[in-house]
């Protein structure tokens, strides 16, 4: 069936090229279609749900928020994992489903089971809502909105700004194509506070229930149907919305002596930021942080350019003074990362075509292989792009990686048509080009088809990674199959036909650099026949001491990507205030932008609304590099980050701090959950135990060497005034516990209780007690409430007003508590690292029943890649061997090929031990390359072997003759 489609391909030349000028048409055309992005989309199908519960503490979150909506979640089809957060005001849930799984499918099953949880959880505690249809990596797009001069523009405040991006700007952005939301982290937002003194209300005889149910019983909008008047209809409207401050202090409270109270007489009504969860500072100056997210499996590069389409427009309707700046946008690392791709493509392009002259010594010859690399290249992007599969690094790679294995089969055919032309016109014979090619094509093209083959199939252990692994290389696998199959397309159509017509008969010659390397090489191939058993000696030598360095090879998941930027990860003591937070961010960002290299430096403390799992403690300070040609020292970045540190500690030596990068911070979170490369996790219930456990393997941990960042989440120590009822003193009074938790949520928590609306806007109306009344714990302890028989008591004689220590967050997975010891691995491997770190932990830490510990992040990925890859690889080699078999219809030929396979590991092995590299997935990629570039040598070797001896060669004429 090859050969006959060799013989169609070079009766209808011409149809064969138009049909090759709309491959190359088709292919250009995916090349624009195809999406970019920096490297694939490592997001599993995962659902967030968030419930805020404004005031309550981790553990009153974790126990009437989310434990309710993590068992609701567990029973879902498809679900693999469940993790979650409980932190001071806000539940947050992270459902992971199978892969296979549809992720608008996935919503609509939580989004289902979500009305089932509401019913669960008692009124007034939040509600569970989905968050963004977004990846992990969906932050495309970051921006700061500010003023355009501090001192010019002071008039412009906090609380503008925040109004200005959360009513103008977010809205106008959600609008771009491509765009699921655009998150607002920072400035202050906008309150009308209705400020309570409780003196006056006793004074009045009102409760802060009156107050609350006054203003919210006075804020509406109603319909009233309509009349008929005459032969016209006429819609009824109750307009009774509140429109500022002025009418909202116009309503009644309650009418005394006939004379009516308005709430402005009992209460001081003012437009006030509201408390905060979080604030963004940058470069030492608070600021307005919006973050646009892209949709699931929309184009990075796409929806950023649309976006910056609406910022134009957004530019244009900003007031006078403020200003939007961009800091961060994905495209220009998707740039540094398919720049880099290109290169290498373009690279090995240009040393294909000079080793292919080179080595041919013939002009013709090299244009008609050469053509066969961009070819293939754009069969695969129509590939790629019929699949959806993205340019990326990683898929790329698998460009780059099969540059010389595209043109092999190439080669030895258009190598064969020339031989044969030199024989025939050495021969005396007329060449018929057409001829020549196709008796050279039947010769070798069954071979080449197998071997070609053969490669895909060396690839298939890829194709059956999961997990994080799975969606990284295998798009690499894909791309290194299509471009092999378009080659072997090429090989049986198109390349016989470029031969047939450029190629020239004339005497075949050596060129300098074949000859120089023949005198080298033939005397060493003689004394190898000569001497086979000292060549086979040597030989299986030199395999067993280089897969002896094996144990001593370094062992990683992957190396890191340089994104030329840095994240900071800044955590402060649990009871650090947001306040002292901003400080602490103010002397960081001074301390790097110090540094020449730095462009800027945003600080993001806390959290945003909807966003980040983190209390005000914690910062995250994304550090902005200049291009590195125009750095003025002669810095790396491992140089510059470990001075940055050095000065960072010296600012602020009480706070923990670490670094990583902006998306491989998100990689690492999605992996296991946590913000760091490797974290080992303490599973159990109670979490007095967990944290004196933790403790104690930190210690253990802390001696193992090449340990670096190592720290331990603090959770335990946030600070709590804990107001507990006491009924039997309330009932004493004619009083319940619902009117001390009123005081305690609205007076001092400022829960709102209505809205303010203006158009599109909405400001939360909140009734709270003035500062004074909750500025210490002797002021709270002295709260006046009035008693329904008029006495006048305190907070302190219907309540215990105590302080103690909380947590600041409750982590969970898989419905179990547990606790997190994040680190760094600096100057080793983390495979060696872990097994160290374990051994210390087993001879030092003595676990209760019920607790044990589990290694996730990098460590995590790399042990289920082997362990698959252990499985599929014999498996693999079996398939192979039957290939062969069946090619050969010998199993010593087969054999013989699969024997050559493990020597081809000598050179790889040994360069990774000179050079210091890891043994990584890519690496492990690049050792599945070879074998199946030394299985293609060997089936074409042993197929002109067994031609040479057909024609009554002996085995050393032909061994000599094929080599030669």
């Amino acid at each position: 069936m090859l050969n006959k489609l060799v013989e169609a391909s070079l009766r209808y030349k011409f149809l064969v090229i138009v049909i090759f000028l709309l491959i190359a048409f088709l292919g250009l055309r995916a090349v624009n279609n195809v999406p970019i992005d920096a490297f694939p989309d490592v997001t599993p199908v995962q659902v967030n749900i968030y419930t805020e519960a404004a005031g309550l503490a981790a553990e009153d979150v974790e126990q009437l928020l989310t434990f309710p909506v993590e068992s609701s979640m567990a029973g879902l089809p498809g679900v693999e994992e469940i993790r979650s957060v409980s932190l001071f005001g806000l539940s947050y849930v992270s459902v992971y489903f199978e892969d296979s799984l549809d992720i608008y499918f996935a919503r609509r099953l939580v989004m289902e089971r979500l009305q089932e949880v509401s019913e669960r959880i008692p009124e007034g505690y939040g509600k569970p809502e989905m968050g963004p249809n977004t990846s992990g990596l969906g932050q495309v797009f970051w921006y700061t909105i500010e003023r355009a001069d501090e001192k010019l523009n002071a008039d412009i405040n906090d609380m503008d700004l925040r109004t200005i991006q959360d009513w103008n700007v977010r809205l106008m952005l959600r609008t771009a194509s491509g765009v699921d939301d655009v998150m607002s982290w920072g400035g202050k937002e906008k309150q009308l506070q209705v400020i309570i003194e409780p003196l006056k209300l006793i004074e009045y005889d009102l409760t802060f229930r009156d107050v609350m149910e006054v203003i919210d019983l006075n804020n509406r909008q109603v319909g009233g149907q309509y009349i008929n008047q005459g032969p016209e209809q006429y819609l009824v409207r109750g307009l009774g919305l509140i429109s500022d401050v002025t009418d909202l202090g116009k309503i009644v409270v309650k009418v005394k002596d006939g004379v009516p109270v308005y709430l402005s007489d009992v209460t001081k009504i003012e437009e006030k930021p509201a408390l905060r969860f979080g604030a963004v500072t940058r470069d030492g100056k608070e600021v307005v942080l919006g973050m646009a997210l892209a949709r699931i499996g929309e184009n990075a590069k796409n929806v950023v350019d649309a976006v910056k389409e609406k910022m134009a427009i957004v530019e244009s309707t900003l007031p006078e003074g403020v200003v939007v700046k961009p800091i961060y946008e994905r495209t220009d690392l998707v740039e540094k990362a398919t720049n880099t791709a290109i290169y290498a493509l373009i690279e090995g392009s240009i040393l294909v075509a000079v080793v292919l002259f080179l080595f041919l010594g013939e002009l013709r010859s090299a244009i008609v292989v050469i053509a066969a690399l961009p070819l293939a290249m754009l069969i695969a992007f129509i590939f790629m792009n019929e699949m959806g599969l993205s340019a990326n690094l990683m898929s790329l790679a698998g460009l780059a990686i099969g540059i010389g294995m595209m043109v092999d089969g190439a080669v030895v055919l258009t190598e064969n048509a020339f031989r044969i032309m030199a024989e025939r016109k050495a021969n005396g014979e007329i060449v018929d080009r057409t001829s020549a090619v196709l008796a050279a094509s039947k010769e070798v093209i069954n071979p080449i088809a197998f071997a070609i083959l053969i490669i895909i199939v060396v690839f298939v252990p890829l194709f059956s990674l999961t997990g994080l692994e799975g969606k990284l290389f295998k798009p690499m696998a894909f791309n290194i199959s299509f471009a092999m199959a378009g080659s072997l397309l090429l090989t049986m159509t198109i390349i016989p036909v470029l031969a047939a017509m450029i190629l020239k008969p004339k005497i075949e010659r050596d060129t300098k650099l074949v000859s120089l390397i023949k005198k080298v090489y033939l005397p060493v191939l003689d004394w190898s026949l000569l001497n086979k058993k000292k060549v086979i000696g040597v030989s299986v030598g030199l395999l067993i001491g280089s897969l002896s360095l094996f144990p001593f090879l370094g062992k990683e998941f992957m190396p890191q990507l340089q994104e030329g930027s840095v994240m900071w990860r800044i955590v402060s003591i649990p009871s650090t205030s947001l306040e002292e937070s901003i400080e602490i961010s103010k002397k960081v960002e001074k301390a790097l932008t110090a540094f020449p290299e730095v462009n800027t430096t945003v600080a993001m403390i806390g959290r945003a609304e909807k966003g980040e799992t983190a209390d005000v403690n914690y910062m995250e300070i994304y550090t902005d590099l200049k291009p590195v040609n125009e750095w003025e020292n002669n810095r790396t970045i491992a140089e510059l980050t470990h001075e940055m540190r050095e000065e960072l500690e010296e600012s602020v030596p009480t706070s923990v701090i670490s670094f990583t990068q902006p998306i491989q911070m998100r990689v690492e979170e999605l992996i296991s959950g946590v913000r760091a490369t490797l974290a080992a996790k303490i599973y159990g219930e109670d979490l007095a135990v967990l944290d004196k456990i933790s403790q104690e393997v930190k210690q253990a941990i802390s001696s193992v060497q090449g340990v670096d960042d190592l720290s331990l989440e603090a959770n335990i120590g946030k600070p709590q005034i804990q107001i507990k009822v006491n009924r039997e003193k309330l009932a004493r009074y004619g009083m319940n516990a619902e009117q001390i938790l009123t005081l305690v949520k609205n007076g001092i928590g400022s829960e709102p209780v209505s809205s303010l609306i203006q158009g599109v806007k909405r400001f939360d109306i909140v009734v709270r007690l003035d500062d004074e009344s909750k500025s210490s714990m002797t002021s709270i302890k002295d709260i006046p409430i009035s008693t329904p028989t008029g006495a006048i008591i305190s907070l302190s004689d219907v309540a215990d007003v105590t302080v103690s220590e909380g947590y600041s967050f409750i982590r969970r997975e898989q419905l179990q508590r547990y606790a997190v010891i994040q680190m760094d691995v600096k100057g080793r491997d983390v495979d060696s690292f872990v097994q160290d770190a374990i051994e210390a932990i087993n001879d030092k830490v003595e676990m209760p029943a019920g607790y044990w510990i589990e290694w996730g992040g990098a460590f995590e990925n790399q042990q289920r890649a082997l362990k698959r890859l252990a499985i599929i690889v014999p498996i693999t080699i079996f398939f192979i061997f039957v290939l062969l078999y069946t090619a050969f219809n010998s199993v010593k030929y087969a054999a013989m090929i699969i024997a050559n396979v493990p020597f081809a590991t000598i050179g790889g092995l040994f360069s990774l031990f000179i050079t210091g590299q890891y043994l990584s997935v890519p690496s492990a990629i690049g050792f599945i390359a070879v074998f199946g570039v030394a299985m293609l040598n060997g089936i074409v070797l042993i197929s002109f072997l067994n031609e040479l001896r057909e024609k009554g060669r002996s085995v050393k004429e032909a061994v000599r003759k094929v080599l030669n």
